[in-house]
This record gives structure tokens, C-alpha cells and sequence, in this order.
């Protein structure tokens, strides 16, 4: 289920009239908008600030409107309703370290306004002279004009009992029944059809929304008690939707987490049973070591296996376990360049990010350099990608003759280990790959031997085969449901 757009949906429906019933006891919008042009003569305005003319609202043609409304709502401009003004930003020394709060639009964070971030304030005769238009204070409406992205907006929340705000951003207050209208708006706004509608166009990028086209915005207005119902419904709604929302992120914890006791289990032994037919380890082993003078049986075992297993060095049972070299890049040829962004936090390695290696120089690079499906690759360097592992089952580009990591990632390949239970082993391992990473605090290195050195659990070749088609079965399932959690 995308809530995304299903709050969106909502929304749209709500401004269409079609969220919630009319009733005939509502009176109708017509009627509203005489109380609102009363209201409008009997406020103050802000300092600085010329009251408009307060005589009768009228509305504009319904035939000009966007879309069709119910016959008791009116459209008006947003600026017939509301009180709108635009912020700015002061000079340097009028910030101070405690004063009146000052928002910025990086405090509009999640349609809510977070001032814990990054608060900042200015001095009070500042907020109360010459940025007086701007004084906000609860339940005004705060919206970003400029961009992108647009369609930032939030209510001030009670905890900031007044604030100001600078010049990327306007302030919406209702002239009548101020705290329904201000909601009633934001839900109108957050909708975001009148704001693409508007040209936006500005420089080197920017996206830019002037106080007139704010005061301009073509705006269905409902009767009173409608807006009420209105706002309540959303609200429900949206809750329903969080609460939706919030058990689909604790369910993706949950199959991360069931990924990671499904890894666990296999090389604990715990996730297949074992076959008496099955040729021991052990037979497998002696096999792979029997020409290895260096080889040292492993006595100090990290947990226990069953016994048709073995204990022995990543090392012993892998080559090569090598990093790759600092190619010579070119713009384009027939061979790529697997860098450390290939190998993607979370999902398979994707060659998007790959490079292009200048092929004079592929004298360098023996055939077993190259690598193939199965391999495993490391990243042996970076700052939060450090022993980040990806296994390599990519089918090449037609054009493309063969791709070598370069000097940031590690290979590691075996032909007598099962290549994605390989994988899956360094997957469960990779918090201890992340961890022991060798020299300064801003480029920390994953050494061969830190691989070389760990100790591998090492399960009958057959046992191997049950195990991947196990870990494939349940990951096929965890994969079916977090496509429906999107």
C-alpha cells in the first residue's frame, strides 16, 4: 500500500467536496464569506501593514475555477480569506543566542515545524519593529516559496508562542474563525494542485512563489461547519494511515531482522538438518589443504557446529582474497570499473555507478583479475561503505568485454565453498567487517588478512546446496512482502 498516495487521494477528494456530505444545515459559503469581510474590517493589521479594502468578498466565476465544486461552496482567492505576508532576514548582529525564535526553512522538516534543529533567534525590538508583519504565532500557517522543493507546510505549534521566519517563506493566518480556517487551509495547500499550477520559475534552478501569486491562489471555499468535518475526517484518516504507515517501518525492521537470524542460523547449522549421506567436511577439506604446507588446523572454535562439519580460515578455503588496483579511467570503452558505490547499502550490486577503464592499460590485469558471477565483493575503504558486501551474479552488457574492482574493493572467490553461502557467511559478518578496519579515523582500511584470518564454518558441499535453496526460499518470501510495503 502507498500511504503516499493515499493521503493524497484524500486531500483531493477534500477539496472537491466529495470526503464528506453536505447538509443544507451547513448554510452555504456565500453566507461565510460575509462574516469573514466583517471580520477583516474590526482587525488590526500588523504594523506596517495597510488594511485592504474590507468591503464585500466576491467571489470569482465558477466557470474559471479548476474544477468542480458543491453548489454551497464559493471560490475566492486565498488572500480574500486570510491575512498573508512574507518574511525576510535581518542583519547578522540582530540574531542573538536567546530571544525571539526565528525559523528557517530547514525547520520545516515532515510538514511539522521542528525548531529543535538548528534553533536560532533574534533580539524582541527585531521581531516587534521592523519584522512585526511577519510575527507568527500558533496555529498560522507557515509555507516554503521557494524551492525545490515547494509545498512545505506547517502549523506553529503551541511550544513556540510567537516567532518570525525569514524571506523563504510566507505566513497564512484565517481573518475569521482562525483556528478551523488555518487547518482547514493547510490541508488545501498540502494538496499541491494550486501550487503547481502556479509559474514557479525562477534562477539558476530555483523555484520561487511571489506573495501576490500566494494572495492569488484560487481557493474552494466551504461552508463553516463543513470545514469542521473536513478537518476531522483528514485527521482520522491520517492517523489511520500513520498508524499503517508506522507497522510497515516496524515490519521492515522486523524482515531485516529476520534476514539476519535466517544468515545466523546457516552457519550455526540450525537452518537445514543435516544427511548422514552427505560427504563430511572434513573429506572436503583435507582435499582443498592437501597441498597447503602452510596450513594450521583451527583449534580455537568460535561456537559449535554439527559434527559432519569443519573449523578452518576463510582463507584456507578461498583465492584469491585480493584487492583490486587504481585503474586509469577513461570517458567510455568495452571494460568497466566496479567502484565501492556498486555495492548498494541495501539490494544487489548494480553497475549504474560503474566506470570505464582506459583498455591500454588492461596488460595490468591477469583473466582471473576479472570478475566473475559468484565472486564476493568487499569495500575496503570509505567512510560509512567500509566492509559493506555484495555478491556478484550481474549479467554484462553485450558491449562490454569483462569488469575489475578497483583499489577500494576486495574480491574473494572459491571454488570449493558453495559462492552464495560465501556470501551469505560475509553478510552475517559484515558488523564485524565495518568494525575492524585498520588505520586513520578518515580512512580506515579492511586488510586482506583481517578476511584471510576469519574463522569459517565450513558445512559438507551437499549441506552447502540445501542451505543457499533454504536462505533463497525465505528471502523470496521476505521479498514478496516488502514489495507490498512500499
Amino acid at each position: 500500500m502507498n500511504t503516499k498516495l493515499l493521503k493524497q487521494k484524500i486531500l483531493d477528494l477534500a477539496i472537491r467536496g466529495k470526503l464528506t456530505q453536505q447538509l443544507k444545515s451547513d448554510g452555504t459559503a456565500a453566507d461565510l464569506l460575509k462574516e469573514i469581510a466583517g471580520a477583516k474590517s474590526s482587525l488590526s493589521q500588523p504594523k506596517g501593514k495597510k488594511l485592504k479594502d474590507s468591503g464585500q468578498i466576491i467571489p470569482f466565476d465558477k466557470n474559471e475555477a479548476p474544477f468542480e465544486i458543491p453548489a454551497n461552496w464559493e471560490w475566492v482567492r486565498l488572500g480574500d480569506v486570510a491575512y498573508i505576508a512574507s518574511g525576510s532576514t535581518p542583519s547578522k548582529d540582530c540574531f542573538v543566542e536567546s530571544g525571539v525564535p526565528y525559523l528557517k526553512m530547514y525547520n520545516l522538516r515532515n510538514q511539522q515545524i521542528d525548531f529543535e534543529y538548528k534553533p536560532q533567534y533574534i533580539k524582541r525590538e527585531i521581531h516587534e519593529g521592523k519584522l512585526a508583519r511577519s510575527k507568527a504565532k500558533p496555529g498560522d500557517v507557515i509555507m516554503n516559496i521557494v524551492g525545490p522543493p515547494l509545498g512545505k507546510v506547517a502549523l506553529v505549534p503551541e511550544s513556540l508562542p510567537e516567532c518570525n521566519f525569514n524571506q523563504a517563506a510566507v505566513l497564512i493566518r484565517a481573518h475569521f474563525c482562525t483556528n478551523l480556517m488555518n487547518q482547514y487551509i493547510r490541508y488545501f495547500l498540502l494538496q499541491m494542485d494550486e501550487i503547481n499550477a502556479i509559474n514557479t520559475k525562477g534562477t539558476a534552478g530555483q523555484e520561487n512563489i511571489s506573495l501576490t501569486q500566494t494572495q492569488n491562489m484560487r481557493f474552494p471555499l466551504p461552508p463553516l461547519a463543513e470545514q469542521q468535518r473536513i478537518v476531522e475526517k483528514i485527521q482520522e484518516a491520517f492517523a489511520e494511515i500513520d498508524s499503517i504507515e508506522n507497522n510497515k517501518e516496524l515490519l521492515k525492521t522486523h524482515i531485516k531482522q529476520a534476514r539476519q537470524k535466517i544468515l545466523d542460523l546457516a552457519i550455526h547449522g540450525k537452518l537445514v538438518s543435516q544427511n548422514k549421506t552427505d560427504e563430511p567436511a572434513s573429506v572436503l577439506l583435507e582435499r582443498i589443504t592437501r597441498d597447503n604446507p602452510h596450513y594450521e588446523k583451527l583449534t580455537d572454535i568460535p561456537f559449535e557446529i554439527p559434527t559432519s562439519w569443519e573449523w578452518t580460515r576463510l582463507g584456507d578455503v578461498c583465492k584469491p582474497i585480493k584487492r583490486g588496483k587504481s585503474p586509469k579511467y577513461i570517458e567510455q570503452s568495452n571494460v568497466l570499473v566496479f567502484a565501492q558505490k556498486c555495492n548498494q547499502k541495501d539490494g544487489p550490486v548494480s553497475l549504474e555507478k560503474a566506470l570505464y577503464l582506459d583498455e591500454s592499460t588492461l596488460n595490468k590485469y591477469p583473466e582471473e583479475e576479472f570478475l566473475q558471477k559468484g565472486d564476493v565483493v568487499i569495500n575496503s575503504t570509505g567512510t560509512g561503505t567500509l566492509g559493506r558486501v555484495g555478491y556478484f551474479n550481474v549479467d554484462l552488457p553485450q558491449n562490454i568485454k569483462g569488469i575489475v574492482p578497483d583499489s577500494h574493493v576486495t574480491t574473494i572467490r572459491s571454488v570449493y565453498v558453495n559462492p552464495y553461502y560465501l556470501y551469505c557467511f560475509l553478510k552475517n559478518k559484515q558488523t564485524y567487517l565495518e568494525e575492524n578496519g585498520e588505520g586513520s579515523t578518515n580512512q580506515k582500511e579492511l586488510k586482506p588478512h583481517t578476511i584471510y584470518d576469519l574463522e569459517f564454518p565450513l558445512p559438507p558441499l551437499a549441506e552447502q546446496k540445501r542451505i543457499v535453496d533454504k536462505i533463497e526460499e525465505i528471502f523470496a518470501l521476505l521479498d514478496e512482502i516488502s514489495l507490498h510495503l512500499v
